[in-house]
């Protein structure tokens, strides 16, 4: 395969491209209020639909079964981008 333009790593850009998301941190959605961290579980392994964003405080986010909006609370982050202790808390957002 030619690389006409020298980009570097061209497998990795073709790689990221096909790929659905790229957020880094694998989150635990669990509905809740501020500072409580353990309500029921909406999802585990939720990923970011923003390319390069996490969610944040006030960010609304949509669960890929369609469930939502969900506005996001509060959040906490374990030592590991993949670990179930990534909490995003959320509450129902009303119609």
């Amino acid at each position: 395969m030619r690389n006409p333009l020298r980009i570097p790593h061209r497998r990795l850009v073709a790689a990221c491209h096909h790929s659905r998301t790229v957020a880094g941190v694998v989150w635990t959605l669990r509905e809740g209020s501020p500072n409580h961290f353990q309500g029921p579980v909406l999802m585990i392994g939720y990923r970011s639909t923003h390319p390069v964003r996490e969610p944040g405080l006030g960010d609304v986010v949509e669960l890929p079964d369609g469930s939502g909006p969900w506005r996001v609370v509060d959040w906490k982050m374990a030592n590991r981008t993949a670990s179930p202790r990534n909490v995003l808390v959320v509450e129902s957002v009303g119609d």
